[in-house]
């Protein structure tokens, strides 16, 4: 997606002319965002709810994520249902199948929950109200947040022997679950999504129910390559990087993150995710390659930062990045100061800010290998002012500090997007990996 966006001060009487400008800009449902908020600002006000507030204010929301602790050895899928009692009895307002039956996943406004686990114990493919496993309670509130996004959540006791009852309805049906997928084009990854997840990031979390996938199960003697997509991108993105990966050698996961949330938030969360990976690993060396491109190389910076400052993951070996707009862009201030509401992500992006300027002000950790790859064609009729891809100008892709910290700088005559998907690029990125994890030689004859 463009997400660069050139306009000018905005009168009110060109408002709805404006809407349907952004619209066709940007690639995406502007006018929908809008509609969309009205919408649950007035639900809100006439009739309050948990729910209505995490649509409503999403980046004021927070990832609550525990440990499940089975007391049998059993493998019944799972459910987890938050409920509130804020503004009403039995308020279901997250409701998430598990990804794995180690731990749980919720994404919620700040506020007092009951969290209930249910196990399709019947094997009716139903969870239903009489199937409950496990209870806990859990207050969620920012200053117990980690890196502004993750707060801990009680480690919740699962007894599949002794199920209970709950007051409120509950038939969901049992989807499969899980973190990987056989393959880039499955529906999953739908550019459709990604676009959701611009303007409802609520909505993309509720279908993903989780933020970390792959290709293959997880195989710690193997180097992870973690791929962070842009806005409105999906793991799709990366698809003709990902088919030149060496599979014996690397495997390719995905941050498939609803961007429309403030980036600093999103960078805590990548940063937990990658701190996660390093700890829960065996043998001690295990080895991960972040790989960012456009907003999401701000994300990925913005948790390379927060890592740096608690002791940087001993599995971090190598960051690249994809014509990132590293200065942000001030055409989109010019808009957003004036606009009558506001993705919170475009606020990162909008120059000059407190996030950019901190961002490239922190020095990256020496130890970690940079490299910056940049575009530079413009494929419009008339280029008016700055030299870019068509997307990103240079002068933000190549931001002194971003290029003093870089081990090597490498442009290539492609469009924003374009630069996934060439051959030159990808030979560069692919000779790079091969620094990391050097291609296995031959045994010698007779060995």
């Amino acid at each position: 997606m463009v997400w660069r966006i050139h306009l000018f001060r905005i009168h009110r009487p060109f408002l709805p002319f404006l809407l349907s400008v952004v619209a066709v800009l940007s690639g995406c449902s502007y006018g929908g965002f809008y509609a969309h908020q009205a919408h649950w600002r007035q639900t809100f006000t006439y009739l309050p709810s948990v729910s209505a507030l995490n649509k409503l204010s999403p980046e004021d929301s927070l990832v609550l994520s525990g440990e499940i602790m089975k007391r049998q050895k059993r493998q019944e899928p799972l459910l987890l249902v938050a409920v509130s009692n804020q503004y009403r009895q039995n308020e279901k307002v997250a409701v998430v199948q598990l990804q794995t039956d180690t731990s749980y996943m919720a994404f919620l406004p700040t506020g007092d929950y009951e969290l209930f686990v249910f196990a399709d114990l019947d094997r009716n493919r139903d969870f239903e109200r009489n199937e409950r496993v496990g209870l806990a309670r859990v207050t969620i509130s920012p200053d117990r947040a980690k890196g502004g996004i993750v707060a801990a959540g009680p480690p919740i006791t699962v007894d599949f022997e002794h199920p209970g009852t709950v007051d409120f309805r509950l038939s969901e049906t049992v989807r499969p679950a899980g973190y990987v997928y056989a393959s880039l084009d499955d529906e999953f990854f739908d550019p459709k999504y990604g676009v959701a997840g611009v303007y409802n990031p609520s909505e993309l979390i509720s279908r993903t129910q989780g933020f970390l996938f792959g290709l293959e199960d997880y195989n710690e003697e193997k180097t992870t390559v973690l791929f962070v997509h842009g806005i409105s991108g999906t793991p799709r993105d990366w698809k003709y990087l990902v088919e030149g990966l060496d599979r014996s050698r690397f495997q390719p996961f995905f941050f498939y993150y609803p961007s429309g949330l403030p980036l600093d938030k999103l960078g805590g969360l990548l940063a937990q995710i990658i701190e996660t990976m390093d700890k829960t690993t065996a043998n001690g060396r295990h080895k991960t390659v972040l790989v960012a491109h456009s907003m999401g190389g701000l994300v990925a910076i913005s948790a390379i930062n927060k890592l740096s400052a608690e002791g940087l993951a001993a599995s971090l070996k190598m960051f690249c990045s994809f014509s990132t707009p590293y200065a942000g862009d001030e055409s989109i201030r010019k808009w957003i100061d004036n606009a009558p509401v506001v993705v919170p992500s475009w606020r990162d992006i909008a120059a000059p800010n407190e996030f950019l300027r901190d961002l490239t002000d922190t020095p990256l950790p020496k130890r970690l290998p940079f490299y910056l790859f940049f575009s530079y064609h413009d494929t419009s009729k008339f280029k008016l002012g700055e030299s870019s891809d068509g997307s990103v100008s240079l002068r933000s892709q190549l931001t002194p500090t971003l290029q003093a910290a870089a081990a090597k700088v490498l442009g290539f005559n492609e469009t924003h997007v374009g630069i996934l998907n060439s051959e030159a690029a990808r030979g560069s990125f692919l000779r790079l990996l091969d620094t990391v994890s050097p291609p296995r030689r031959p045994a010698e004859h007779g060995q």
